[in-house]
């Protein structure tokens, strides 16, 4: 089914044991026009040879002689696209039968719309469901924002609320595009939303049209980059704080007022150094909840006050003075929110610790108390002898075994 070519991108790392799975979800597509480009990202265990038992000329494999990890693996799958179209999916999640044909239909029913997403379910390891334990995150992804302005808000001010194995896109967004930056590793899909956000619309099929998973038990955990770890999680936080840092770099003045005139200071801000001054503002602002300053917005600042035409701005609309920045780089910089929680954690270890070495202290301590008790009893001193040949007993006992 279907005329027009569509190329379904896959990269693989060391995941045998969902693999067969994801490959028989999309080859079991009800539309079937498709080139299945597998890319092995230097895998060391059985995923290869899972690969070549299924006998498909939509198969393509590629495999890598080393470990390249995501970003330069898929970027390798992109040079090997020939479709007119584009989807992406992981080699442990799940497509259901309809995903592909459901969203070509969309994209065709108007030719302006260039890329689209769906909602989804989420799984754990075993392909058990777990939408309820993890409702926030689904939840997350079971938005539908409206227009180019709406998703750059939300991209800047939230962060990513997009499955990347959902996407379908015209090829012609990847020509324009480029490939993943390959300096981020748990935000590379984010950064490649923006970029695409600031050229083209964003359509959600608000359907659950794939399952994407997560690796819950520690066991698991380091298995794909969307599981919750200490580790993961920082590495998010690093890369969305140096993605924030440089949202405003391309993007051109019209579309910067248009998305971010309410949150101005002045809302009537128009000049170049007017909206310069509003981007060193927003920037400025704290990131997912931290109370600390984003050290981008005081590097801004900075860059302001270096140009005698900024200084004039700043002081005479935004009243706003050296003596101001003074006071910023006198609060704490940097958002530290991992580390905060990991600390907190570690807090929390250490006094349950105390309580319980002052529970066993005071248990020893009512113990020491009985035995001098004991030990000052009538009973006690009255059994002396006894004990004493109970001693003896049993040391002449350990002799004859030693002599046996």
């Amino acid at each position: 089914m279907g005329s027009e070519l569509i190329s379904v991108l896959m990269v693989n790392y060391n995941h045998e044991e969902t693999i067969g799975e994801t490959i028989e979800s999309v080859l079991s597509q009800t539309y079937s026009n498709i080139q299945f480009i597998i890319v092995d990202d230097g895998s060391t265990d059985n995923s290869c040879n899972v690969i070549k038992k299924y006998n498909d000329s939509r198969i393509e494999l590629y495999r890598l002689e080393k470990n390249c990890h995501i970003c330069q693996a898929t970027n390798y799958g992109l040079t090997k696209v020939r479709g007119k179209y584009l989807a992406r999916i992981d080699s442990d999640d799940i497509w259901y039968p309809g995903k592909l044909e459901r969203q070509i239909n969309f994209l065709k029913e108007d030719s302006t719309r260039d890329i689209c997403f769906s909602w989804i379910d989420l799984i754990d390891e075993n392909g058990n469901n777990i939408n309820e334990e993890c409702g926030e995150l689904v939840r997350l992804f079971e938005t539908n924002y409206k227009g180019q302005e709406e998703w750059l808000h939300t991209f800047y001010f939230i962060g990513n609320c997009l499955s990347h194995p959902s996407v379908l896109m015209k090829t012609k967004v990847m020509n324009e595009i480029g490939g993943f930056e390959l300096g981020y590793m748990q935000a590379h899909d984010f950064d490649y939303w923006i970029r695409i956000a600031k050229q083209f619309s964003i359509y959600i099929i608000p359907e659950r049209l794939l399952a994407m998973r997560r690796f819950v038990e520690s066991v698991n955990k380091g298995k794909n980059n969307s599981n919750d770890s200490i580790e993961c999680n920082t590495r998010f936080f690093n890369e969305f704080t140096d993605i924030r840092a440089h949202f405003f770099d391309d993007m051109d003045n019209a579309l910067f007022r248009k998305t971010f005139g309410t949150d101005f200071i002045n809302k009537n801000a128009k000049t170049e150094l007017e909206l310069e001054c509003e981007k060193a503002f927003l920037m400025c602002r704290p990131i997912c909840g931290e109370k600390g300053i984003p050290p981008a917005g005081i590097r801004r600042l900075h860059e302001l006050f270096r140009r005698p035409e900024a200084v004039s701005v700043l002081e005479d609309i935004y009243n706003f003075r050296v003596q101001d920045l003074y006071q910023l780089t006198g609060k704490h910089l940097y958002c530290d929110k991992m580390w905060n929680k990991r600390l907190e954690k570690a807090l929390e270890d250490c006094q349950r610790l105390q309580d319980k070495v002052e529970r066993l202290e005071e248990e020893n301590k009512n113990q020491k108390r009985l035995i001098q008790e004991y030990a000052e009893s009538t009973t006690w001193k009255i059994m002396a002898p006894f004990r004493e040949v109970g001693r003896a007993v049993k040391k002449m006992s350990a002799i004859n075994k030693k002599m046996s």
